[in-house]
């Protein structure tokens, strides 16, 4: 029997969420500027901790549940630097300490180099390790430019330096910057830097996480819903709610379908500058004939082999992708006005991370605990979303 696009969309969805359950829940938008669905299914969270035991508590993902977007917000921070070069507020071949002084080691760092990813950036330590959200930003202004990439471009480093180049140029905080010029022009009612208490019931759940490394088990108990996954905007957040240039935005399915719509529709920029956002600046054959990752401005760009490609198989070389650690996926193909956007959770109550163990492409894997009970494996997640969804929502586009 011969199954329609949509119909294999559907089953690709229950085998992930209600079969395999690699993740909790998955919400799924697709279409272009008038055209398009919208749908979702399972749980934004499956248990809770009682007592040191975890216990059923079932709560039905719907279209407008709340999502921490993790590395999604780099669009975002992408779209307002862009937005500013427009105005005349910066250029991109700024260096960053001519816009923000604070970053005195960067006098030879451009605004562009950072959002394409060329410009590799470190710190003297791990941020995430510092003791307070105050020494973990100073770490962060005493950043250095380190060795060039070579193969591996891709880092959030950029994006938290270009949050503060964003903040100096429009003389406005972050949120209120991406508030003013992105969230209410689009009428996105319900995208956040910090979750309104009334709201927090219906956030997905990213708490539980489990990760085995080197032998090591590490749980994360330390993330209910409203509260950032990333590990450096979650100190950062301790000195005051606000979202990194690389993370920290909370949103719903319906509004990033309206940030999705609004880029294709000219809404935040001109449709020039749009189709230069997804443009390979990185990427290219080595040496050893293996291409390097393929980066645009703040995204993903296509790359020549799909296994490695972020970028659905059936948008084309313009297309800007960007994914999130916890299960997301957004990509805009701005020469076929069509968007596609996967919101999943793959944190809740999953090990997300075994060193050394792959995770076979088609069956459940589960991991043993020290508690001595089994918990499902989700860190290749990532692999599966385009032969279970991403190219399933691609043969529907096409018959648009």
């Amino acid at each position: 029997m011969a199954y329609s696009p949509r119909e294999q969309l559907d089953q690709g969805v229950c085998h992930l969420v209600d079969e395999r359950k690699i993740v909790s829940g998955i919400a799924v938008s697709y279409g272009d500027l008038t055209r398009g669905e919208s749908f979702c299914r399972g749980q934004i969270r499956e248990v809770r901790l009682q007592d040191g035991a975890f216990v059923p508590d079932e709560a039905p993902m719907k279209e407008d549940s709340v999502f921490d977007l993790a590395s999604v917000t780099k669009l975002f921070t992408c779209i307002a630097v862009l937005q500013l070069a427009e105005r005349g507020k910066l250029r991109l071949d700024d260096t960053i300490f001519c816009l923000d002084k604070r970053f005195s080691h960067l006098r030879d760092a451009t605004v562009e180099g950072l959002l394409s990813f060329r410009t590799a950036l470190q710190t003297a330590a791990r941020m995430d390790e510092q003791p307070t959200a105050k020494e973990a930003e100073e770490l962060l202004f005493d950043i250095r430019i380190g060795p060039p990439p070579v193969r591996k471009f891709y880092t959030d480093m950029g994006a938290m330096v270009l949050k503060y180049v964003v903040e100096s140029a429009s003389d406005m905080a972050f949120g209120d910057y991406l508030n003013e010029r992105i969230i209410r022009p689009l009428g996105m009612k319900r995208t956040f830097c910090a979750v309104p208490d009334e709201l927090l019931g219906e956030t997905v759940n990213c708490n539980y996480e489990r990760r085995i490394v080197n032998g090591a088990f590490w749980l994360d108990t330390g993330c209910p819903p409203g509260t950032v996954h990333d590990p450096k905007a979650r100190l950062l957040n301790t000195a005051e709610p606000a979202p990194c240039g690389h993370a920290g935005l909370f949103s719903t399915l319906d509004d990033m379908t309206l940030l999705a719509r609004g880029l294709l529709g000219g809404a935040l920029l001109p449709r020039k500058t749009v189709l230069e956002i997804g443009v390979n600046r990185t990427g290219g054959k080595l040496p050893n004939g293996e291409d390097s990752q393929y980066m645009g401005y703040l995204c993903y760009s296509k790359q020549p082999v799909q296994t490695f490609s972020e970028v659905p198989a059936y948008f084309g070389k313009r297309t800007i992708a960007l994914n999130g650690f916890t299960g997301n996926h957004f990509s805009v193909d701005p020469e076929r006005n069509q968007f596609m956007i996967l919101l999943a959770n793959r944190i809740h109550n999953r090990a997300t991370t075994v060193t050394g163990r792959a995770n076979p492409e088609d069956q459940t894997q589960r991991i043993r605990w020290d508690d001595g009970k089994d918990y499902i494996v989700s860190q290749n997640f990532v692999y599966t979303k385009d032969k279970f969804l991403k190219n399933h929502i691609g043969n529907i586009l096409a018959a648009y």
